[in-house]
């Protein structure tokens, strides 16, 4: 459900790669540069970059054509420097998702498993009753949150957020679908920030301090992206509460004015979204189709 509910909302997102990452792709060219540059004296020589810089500036002041050449390659560079980073931002996305294959999934396990059990030691100290499937699910909080929007969902309506999400979408207005990919788009940059960490801590063997300006990246970018998804998460249920009967209305099924959606209801809404392959449609659809309207 997590890459249904993900992909769906990404895919509306517009298209604004290349302003974003050639910012920091030139950053990052700029920080590995001095960190393999020849004839540096000290750790932090940045009075020798300095020089160093100004003396290619002069370079190529006179030669045009080398400079188009020497630019074109440094943007080439801080294309291929974001392209990377998108691809170690999707694998920290996949980490943070709880999504741990082969070997890591049984630490994910045992991971979980701690994380449940303290959620239990913390709910039982509070004298509270929490539902199981509220319980952690995943080895992570962000994993956990994103999950938890489809069985809040299931809890409370009886409706899977993977299949009517795509459907609850055509219903939005302009406003309340820029809210959506804006709280979706501050989880994107928060997965391309953890990305662009791990391009600098890459930099370590050349120049230590690399170590920690990723160190500190990823923390931020982790905090970042445990407060989008929280966002993200909240936001999509909110749309639920206040559309899903719009959805049921639309999808031809009856809907008391101030009552809930019925149990049988939801299921052949499940059943029809599903193409029937639920195989509860008949028994459920049969009772949302006797259910009073009036």
């Amino acid at each position: 459900m997590i890459e249904v509910l993900l992909g769906e909302v990404g895919r509306r997102i517009n298209d604004r790669w290349l302003t974003r990452a050639l910012g920091p792709g030139l950053l990052w060219c700029a920080v590995a540069a001095f960190a393999v540059l020849p004839g540096r004296s000290a750790v932090f020589d940045v009075h020798g970059a300095a020089l160093a810089a100004a003396d290619a500036l002069d370079h190529l002041k006179d030669r045009v054509s080398l400079a188009v050449v020497v630019g074109s390659l440094v943007v080439a560079a801080a294309a291929a420097a974001a392209v990377c980073a998108q691809a170690a931002g999707r694998v920290a996305r996949h980490v943070w998702l709880g999504s741990w294959p082969g070997p890591a999934g049984r630490v994910a396990v045992a991971v979980t498993a701690r994380r449940r059990a303290a959620a239990v030691r913390r709910i039982a100290a509070q004298h509270r009753v929490v539902p199981a499937v509220y319980l952690p699910a995943r080895p992570t909080w962000i994993g956990d949150r994103i999950r938890l929007a489809d069985d809040r969902v299931a809890a409370q309506y009886g409706l899977r957020l993977g299949l009517i999400w795509p459907r609850l979408w055509l219903l939005l207005d302009a406003d309340g679908r820029t809210d959506v990919m804006q709280a979706r788009d501050r989880l994107d940059r928060a997965v391309t920030s953890a990305g662009w960490a791990v391009l600098h801590l890459a930099l370590t063997p050349w120049w230590w301090p690399a170590v920690l300006l990723g160190a500190t990246l990823g923390a931020v970018s982790w905090w970042r992206a445990r407060s989008a998804a929280g966002l993200f998460a909240d936001i999509v249920e909110a749309t639920v509460d206040l559309r899903h009967r719009n959805l049921v209305a639309e999808l031809g099924f009856p809907v008391e004015e101030g009552r809930p959606v019925p149990p049988s209801t939801a299921a052949a809404v499940n059943d029809l979204l599903h193409k029937g392959a639920s195989g509860h449609g008949h028994e459920a659809r049969t009772g949302a189709e006797s259910a009073p309207t009036s």
